[in-house]
């Protein structure tokens, strides 16, 4: 790997970056947020050598940024300010911007990647050049990569909080559900678990396919038995279903009905 520095901040348990053998072996300087820091960085990576200023990172043509988000602008500027980045390959860890941002790094011509990890998986989009670094990055660690397309970062993270955020109030709408029915929690937990894992097995194989249009009458079928019953959860499923309905109509072979509305 290329000569390499680091630049990073908010504890080690909160960057993927440390957890990367091929990557911590070819670290050279390490800019904490002091000197302290930096140390203790590298007396716990066994691996580079702590520097105070980002003008030691000079020497690197390959340079990772892995901050929180709310300190992103303030080390991309400084580094910027420091140390003469035109052609060095830059990759933003674990950030929510694209390459693309128009920050100081950009504005120095640097070649900026960015790199997120989900389930062991390294997710990158950004300079064609940085992105073919982490190709080889990937490959030293037995890691698949994940080119995103131009521009569409956002999509994966609103992939990702669908799948998790968004996900979690519906998983629970549905063990609280099958629990007020006599379920116990680990059998409502169980039978939830299940059927979500069918219906992604289903999805994984057939794709929009796997909805079924005829499923719209028993959906409403149960909605307007259970408005007596628990009047917050009903809302809840009537807008679940409305959702459904519209999300699935917009495939053209695969419009489901809408009886009756919601």
């Amino acid at each position: 790997m290329k000569a390499t520095g680091l630049v990073i901040a908010g504890g080690l348990d909160h960057s993927f970056v440390t957890r990367m053998p091929a990557l911590v072996r070819a670290l050279g300087p390490v800019k904490g947020a002091s000197l302290r820091v930096a140390r203790r960085i590298v007396n716990t990576l066994r691996a580079g050598f702590a520097v105070a200023d980002y003008a030691a990172l000079e020497p690197c043509s390959l340079i990772w940024i892995a901050v929180p988000e709310s300190m992103l602008d303030q080390v991309a500027q400084d580094l910027a300010a420091r140390t003469p980045l035109e052609g060095k390959m830059i990759v933003l860890c674990g950030s929510t911007r694209e390459s693309t941002w128009p920050g100081p790094l950009r504005a120095v011509r640097a070649s900026v990647a960015s790199l997120n990890v989900i389930d062991g998986t390294l997710v990158a989009e950004g300079d064609a050049r940085t992105i073919r670094e982490l190709g080889r990055l990937a490959a030293a660690e037995r890691l698949k990569l994940i080119e995103l397309q131009p521009g569409s970062k956002p999509l994966f993270f609103v992939g990702i909080h669908l799948a998790t955020h968004l996900l979690l109030p519906w998983i629970a709408a549905a063990v609280e559900s099958l629990r007020a029915a006599g379920f116990s929690r680990a059998e409502a937990t169980l039978a939830v678990e299940n059927m979500g894992a069918r219906s992604l097995r289903a999805y994984a194989k057939a794709g929009r396919k796997a909805w079924s249009p005829a499923a719209a009458p028993e959906l409403h079928r149960a909605l307007e038995n259970s408005r007596s019953l628990d009047p917050e959860l009903a809302a809840m499923y009537a807008e679940g279903i409305r959702q459904a309905l519209r999300y699935f109509e917009k495939n053209p072979g695969h419009q489901a009905a809408n009886p009756g509305g919601v």
